[in-house]
């Protein structure tokens, strides 16, 4: 589902104009990764899951082609972790091929 069609979605459920429902996505981005990114925190939704930082700490790998030993920086990325009740759901289901 793309943004549109997410945005028409809900717009259609809760009967409000898609310029709202548009605002609210967007802002919601921003307080997501206002929180998670730039302070560090977690935005916790207690039905769906929660969006954290990931911080993947410096380490030594190796070339696979070369063999030679190379350093990987730390990198950060955000996370979403589902919770236990939606992991049973998608776990019992298979997925939809396109």
């Amino acid at each position: 589902m793309k943004k549109k069609e997410l945005i028409s979605a809900i717009s259609e459920k809760l009967k409000v104009k898609k310029e709202i429902v548009e605002d609210v996505i967007d802002t919601f981005q921003e307080v997501v990764l206002d929180e998670c990114v730039e302070k560090g925190g977690e935005v916790n939704l207690p039905t769906i899951g929660r969006f954290k930082q990931k911080v993947n700490s410096a380490r030594q790998g190796i070339n696979p082609l070369t063999k030679a030993k190379l350093d990987i920086p730390e990198s950060h990325t955000l996370t979403f972790k589902p919770i236990d009740s939606i992991k049973k759901v998608i776990s019992d289901k298979k997925a939809s091929k396109k």
